[in-house]
């Protein structure tokens, strides 16, 4: 596993270093294994931020030039490191090689499709969004925030930062103590354009040519007329879509019969942040 690692980051890097493009790839991470991943050949400064923190022990070594990562628990983790301009993102997937063998999936009936009228266009909010999703396969809450150069994530297991974009600083979020406290400042990955918390559907389905192959009529979400897309895999699973007409955001995901991620705050609206960093009346407030 570890020779898959330095293969995949080797093969990144030459290719990074030519386009200049952000990179990101995929590693599956046995629980309990040690990997040491150094990015990039040389760099003067190298920045790393972290998501999902909870399930990777991560050290810096060689004065940060690698970073030690140990698998700590089953899930995933995102770690995103900078040289200047340059990206590159590693996706860790984290099993453990002897739970027990998962049953087969149980997989929905395509409902029939539908001959799709409808103008799809993805266009995101921006700016002053406040967006919650239920995760009920683990019965947690993600939610995201933006507020002109304020932005906030809680992944609903433990991370929770509040970064501004143009000064750099970082807090995070500790209810048992402190309340909002200071963190390394630029340590963070800025919310982008393509709005992540609703973009399942216009990321995950590349060819949209012809959606009349996957629309199978408009259900409510939110009290929102969607339209529901169930787009069938090679390997025989099932995606499906909810997505709003207005803006094309998906508002509920579902995988095979698996229990949905469903928006449950849908705020386009946001333009007063009543919680953070700047609420903190004292050394030991920790209201959020």
């Amino acid at each position: 596993m570890k020779k898959t690692l330095y293969t995949l980051v080797f093969l990144c890097i030459a290719s990074f270093a030519m386009a200049q493009e952000r990179k990101e790839f995929n590693v599956d991470i046995k629980l309990g294994d040690t990997i040491v991943w150094t990015p990039f050949n040389e760099c003067d400064t190298i920045s790393y931020s972290i998501k999902f923190p909870n399930n990777i022990d991560v050290k810096p070594l060689k004065y940060g030039n690698s970073i030690q990562v140990i698998a700590k628990r089953v899930g995933n983790s995102r770690i995103t490191t900078k040289c200047g301009e340059n990206v590159i993102v590693a996706e860790l997937n984290i099993f453990d090689p002897n739970a027990p063998t998962p049953d087969a999936p149980s997989i929905p009936k395509n409902p029939g499709t539908q001959a799709f009228t409808g103008v799809y266009k993805y266009t995101p909010p921006t700016d002053n969004y406040f967006i919650t999703i239920h995760n009920q396969t683990g019965d947690f809450y993600e939610t995201y925030m933006k507020h002109g150069d304020e932005e906030a994530f809680n992944d609903g297991v433990g991370f929770d930062r509040f970064w501004n974009i143009k000064t750099g600083k970082v807090w995070y979020y500790c209810p048992d103590a402190q309340g909002w406290t200071d963190d390394v400042d630029w340590e963070f990955e800025p919310l982008d354009a393509s709005c992540p918390a609703l973009n399942a559907f216009e990321k995950d389905v590349t060819d949209k040519s012809n959606l009349s192959k996957y629309y199978v009529g408009q259900e409510k979400v939110l009290g929102i007329d969607c339209w529901r897309f169930f787009v069938e895999q090679e390997d025989g699973s099932v995606n499906q879509y909810w997505v709003d007409p207005k803006n094309g955001c998906t508002l509920k995901r579902q995988f095979n019969n698996e229990p949905p991620k469903v928006v449950t705050v849908y705020d386009q609206k946001y333009t007063r942040v009543h919680f953070g960093p700047s609420f903190k009346k004292g050394l030991h407030d920790n209201r959020r």
